[in-house]
Parts: C-alpha cells; sequence; structure tokens
C-alpha cells in the first residue's frame, strides 16, 4: 500500500526562512531603483520557488485538499478507492479565528498629562473613523484566519491616488515578503509585493512593489514571471513616489516565533486519520459488493438450449442424449432475498466410483474488519489532535454547556497560554500599523501642533476580548452581588461585567447614566421654577392647552 505519510522533511528546509540584509549593503542600494529590484529579486526568486509551496499546501489543508487525495489504495482496481478528508485543519482555525477575534479590537487612548487631552481625544476620533472606513474588524479576521493557516500574515497601509483618506488592506501571504537588517531587534528595511494581471492566461504581466521607510517604486515585466531566466534585463521601471508613513507600510504579523500555523505540527495525525477513515470507507463499500460463493445446486434453473434439426426435433448425439447448445444455470437475480439449493451427488474417487452428497451453503466472501480497534484508533487520533492543538473537543461529554466559569476556564487553559502569546506578537503588528497611519495624520495637518509619532504611537493601547460562551444568569447573579457594596456599585468594573449581557461598553454605559442624570436634574430644576406642568401656566401667564376628548380618541 502507498504510503502517504512523508517519513522524511515534509517540507522544503527553507520554506520558512526569515530574510535579512546587511544595513550598510541596504544603504548601498536604497536610492538606486534598479539596484534595489536586482536584489528584491533575488528574494522573490526564493519566496517563489522555496517558500511559497509550504503556504499553499498549508491552505489545501485548510480547504480539506490533503495528501489522502493522492493515495492510490488498493492495487486491484475493482476495489473501492475512497479518499475522505476530514477537514480537521478548517475546524481548527475556525475555532481560533473566533476565539481571538470574534471581539472586535478595543482601542484606548491613555495620557497622563492634561495637557495633552485634547490631542488623545483628536487621535480617538481619528483612529475610530479610520477603523470605519477601513474594516479594520473583517481586517483582522482574515489576518488571524493567515496566522492561523501559514503561522504569518501581512496588511498594508495605503493612500488612492487622489486622495488622502488612509486605507487598509490584507494581502495574500504566497504574494508578499519583509525583509530585515541584520540587527537583534530586526528592523524591516523594505517589502516586497508581487502578482500578476492577464486576461485569464494571455497578456501575463507580472507586477513588483517595493516599499521602503519613504518610498513605494512599481515595476513590471511581461510574460509572467519566468521559471528559469531573471527579468532583470527586461523590467519596467513604472513610478517611485514618496509616502509619508516613515516606516514600511507593509506589515508582518506573526503567529509565533517559528512562523508556524496552529495546527502544522500536527499534520501527521490528520493524514493518518484521513487514511483511516478512507480504510473505513473502502471496506464498507467492498462489503456491499462482495463476492457471493455457492456450494451445492441452485433449485431453481433456466432451462437448457438443445440442438435441433429442420422439423424442430432434438439432435441426438454418440452418448445417445440430445446434445446440449446452452446447459441451463441458476437464475439468480441480485434484487431477491432468498435463493432455493438443493443438496446433489458428486462423483469422487479414482475411478469415479464414489459418491457424496454436497450439502448446499450460499455465503459472501468480506475480509473480517476490526470495528471496535477502529473505532479506539480514530478517536485517539481525534483526541491527540485537540490536545496537541490545544482546541477544545466540544463532542467530549464532559465539555457540557452548563459547565461553570471554572470548568470552562480548565477546558481552555491551554488555548489561552497560546492566545497570549499570540496576542503580544498581534499588538507588535498593531502597533506597526498605528505608527504608519498616526505619521501621515501628522503629515496631512491632522493632529494639531508639532508631535512626536512614537509617543503617540504608545499612547494607544489595543485591548482584546476572547470570544467565550456566555453564561448570563451567572454573571447577573454576580453584578447583583457586587452592587450592593457602596464602594464597588458604580465601580466601571460592574459595567464591563455588564457589558457580557447587554452588548454596551463600559463608556457608552456611563454615557446613559451621565444622560438620565442631566435629564432627571433638569426636570426636577423645570419642576422648582415653574416650567412645567401647572406652574408654566402661572409663570407664562397662558391658559392651559386641554384636548377635547370628544372629537377623538377617548382616554
Amino acid at each position: 500500500m502507498q504510503q502517504t505519510i512523508p517519513t522524511e522533511h515534509r517540507f522544503d528546509l527553507e520554506a520558512n526562512r526569515d530574510y535579512q540584509i546587511p544595513t550598510g549593503f541596504f544603504d548601498t542600494i536604497s536610492l538606486y531603483p534598479m539596484q534595489l529590484y536586482e536584489t528584491a529579486y533575488k528574494f522573490i526568486r526564493h519566496h517563489v520557488d522555496r517558500e511559497v509551496p509550504r503556504l499553499r499546501e498549508l491552505m489545501q489543508y485548510y480547504q480539506a485538499d490533503t495528501k489522502i487525495k493522492k493515495w492510490a489504495g488498493s492495487p486491484n482496481p475493482e476495489n473501492a478507492h475512497n479518499r475522505v478528508s476530514t477537514g480537521f485543519a478548517r475546524y481548527i482555525t475556525n475555532i481560533r479565528v473566533g476565539y481571538f477575534m470574534g471581539n472586535d479590537v478595543q482601542y484606548k487612548i491613555t495620557t497622563n498629562e492634561d495637557g495633552q487631552k485634547p490631542l488623545a481625544t483628536k487621535l480617538e476620533n481619528l483612529i475610530s473613523h479610520y477603523n470605519e472606513v477601513s474594516n479594520t474588524a473583517y481586517v483582522d479576521e482574515m489576518l488571524k484566519k493567515d496566522l492561523s493557516i501559514c503561522g504569518r500574515a501581512y496588511d498594508l497601509v495605503y493612500v488612492n491616488a487622489g486622495e488622502n483618506t488612509l486605507n487598509l488592506s490584507k494581502v495574500d501571504p504566497t504574494t508578499c515578503f519583509v525583509v530585515y537588517d541584520d540587527s537583534i531587534k530586526a528592523k524591516p528595511l523594505f517589502a516586497v509585493r508581487y502578482y500578476q494581471t492577464g486576461v485569464l492566461d494571455e497578456l501575463l504581466r507580472e507586477n513588483y512593489e517595493i516599499y521602503t521607510d519613504s518610498m513605494v517604486y512599481r515595476y513590471h515585466s511581461d510574460g509572467g514571471l519566468p521559471n528559469n531566466n531573471s527579468p532583470v534585463n527586461n523590467v519596467v521601471l513604472d513610478s517611485q513616489e514618496p509616502h509619508f508613513f516613515k516606516r514600511v507600510p507593509l506589515t508582518e504579523y506573526r503567529n509565533n516565533d517559528e512562523r508556524l500555523g496552529d495546527w502544522e505540527p500536527e499534520i501527521d495525525q490528520m493524514d493518518a486519520l484521513d487514511k483511516a477513515i478512507s480504510t473505513m470507507a473502502n471496506f464498507q463499500e467492498d462489503f456491499n459488493a462482495a463476492a457471493m460463493v455457492a456450494t451445492g445446486r441452485f433449485a431453481n434453473k433456466s432451462k437448457p438450449v438443445y440442438k435441433t434439426d429442420e422439423k424442430g426435433n432434438k439432435v441426438i448425439g454418440k452418448d445417445g442424449k440430445p446434445i446440449v447448445l446452452v446447459p441451463s444455470k441458476p437464475l439468480i437475480d441480485p434484487k431477491h432475498n432468498m435463493f432455493y439449493m438443493e443438496p446433489y451427488i458428486a462423483k469422487t474417487g479414482l475411478n469415479e466410483g464414489q459418491r457424496t452428497v454436497v450439502t448446499p451453503t450460499l455465503q459472501y466472501v468480506t475480509k473480517q474488519y476490526d470495528s471496535a480497534g477502529w473505532s479506539t484508533y480514530t478517536n485517539f487520533l481525534i483526541n491527540e489532535i485537540h490536545k496537541y492543538t490545544n482546541t477544545p473537543n466540544v463532542n467530549d461529554p464532559n465539555f457540557a454547556s452548563n459547565a461553570s466559569g471554572v470548568a470552562m476556564s480548565y477546558k481552555l487553559w491551554g488555548s489561552d497560554q497560546e492566545r497570549k502569546i499570540q496576542e503580544a506578537l498581534y499588538k507588535r503588528g498593531l502597533r506597526a500599523r498605528i505608527s504608519a497611519c498616526i505619521a501621515y495624520w501628522d503629515q496631512i495637518n491632522a493632529l494639531p501642533g508639532e508631535n512626536d509619532v512614537a509617543v503617540l504611537t504608545d499612547m494607544v493601547k489595543p485591548n482584546f476580548d476572547p470570544n467565550l460562551p456566555k453564561n448570563d444568569e451567572e454573571t447577573a447573579q454576580l453584578i447583583q452581588m457586587l452592587a450592593g457594596i457602596p464602594d464597588l456599585a458604580s465601580h466601571k468594573s460592574l459595567r464591563e461585567l455588564l457589558q457580557r449581557i447587554t452588548g454596551v461598553s463600559p463608556d457608552d454605559e456611563q454615557q446613559r447614566i451621565d444622560d438620565e442624570a442631566q435629564e432627571e436634574a433638569q426636570k426636577s430644576d423645570d419642576y422648582k421654577n415653574g416650567r412645567t406642568g401647572i406652574g408654566n401656566v402661572f409663570a407664562t401667564g397662558k391658559p392651559a392647552i386641554v384636548d377635547d376628548l370628544s372629537k377623538g380618541d377617548k382616554r
């Protein structure tokens, strides 16, 4: 049977390499577009040949197009050849994305200086508007999806031609990369995005974009990305434009330091599960099409066809018996559930002088399969995948919907350990995104005064709220208990707990409380000063307006 699980390295050892060059070398080429492109193309060539195959295979696993699809199966062409893929990778990724990004990232602007509060308010409004216009919530979800699958993700902050409004887009990790310097900090030096355009497979044109911390260069070459020769000699520089982000605007996000996907280390287990399920599917199908073996003689047979003469009489042979052209045969209809058989006398011995009665039997020839062992094996694989990917198994009988918060916390304990690492790395990417936005807003004077971009970036604090199953009853009981404590009755923590039930943020809830208090104070002041009710009649001297109930609806 063909081996589907690799016995050596699944991916090229260069398939997940970080790209770095010395800072001094970059400084000598950064101002010369063609020299910059020649260096960038060396990385493009490596990316296409060595890294993209891994990324595409991981994406195929997410789409349930796994190694089992190439499994040869049984060498007998008459046997079943089912190739069943479980789609486990998609399940894990969707769970991770929902858990990590199910609730939108919230941005808070913090400052301890009173003089900076107007600036902080302006910055908060800009970020809120930017998140709404650029649909950052959706982009964040798609970035987390790429992180879960490929271990890396990329976004690009940009401005459309003729506009000054910032936009944000996720970039396919198979078409871009970032090159860093060789320092411990690994500062981004430039980023590359490349893609093809054309009419289906005709008029192909390869486009290249190189982003530095101050410029964006655009090139193209006709004929698509060549397989053997470099297009350095025929590439065309289309444009070179300054940008105002003060950093490379194409940002790389990492799922972990190794840039591994959430389920990538467990691909072998997934392959084994696919093979076990496919083998069982083939067994079941072969069982239904099993061969029938009969011992004895069928009682219901067709009549033989004899040789006849011109008058229709049977022709007698030399043995004195009619010559049979078509012998009788059993009448077997697969649609029938009952067959009639009878014993018969078989001649045995050297001279066939002995007679033996053959007892009729009828049975299927099938392989014996250990279904209990198969179930144990597949359940073992499923549990191992869940365990090593820290993904909750919702089919686990102990994973009950009415479990307490403490019990749920233990179930998600492993996921939370990974989430904290991934959250820290994601914040690093968000900081780069926000830094580029703030630098641009400062450049176009959307922010008042002269500002330090690094200081303003530090003021922006992104907050993550894991999307967990809610126990509203338990939360309501906790709120009721805490509300009875005087020092906590109006505390912001209570409003944060209440958000889990109402979905209203603590700040919005406080605004509602303030608005209601102001409305009540206004009503009280109106009443005391005779601006409402009967007091309004005496204060203004105008007659009271009384509805004529006889002409309208009765009250």
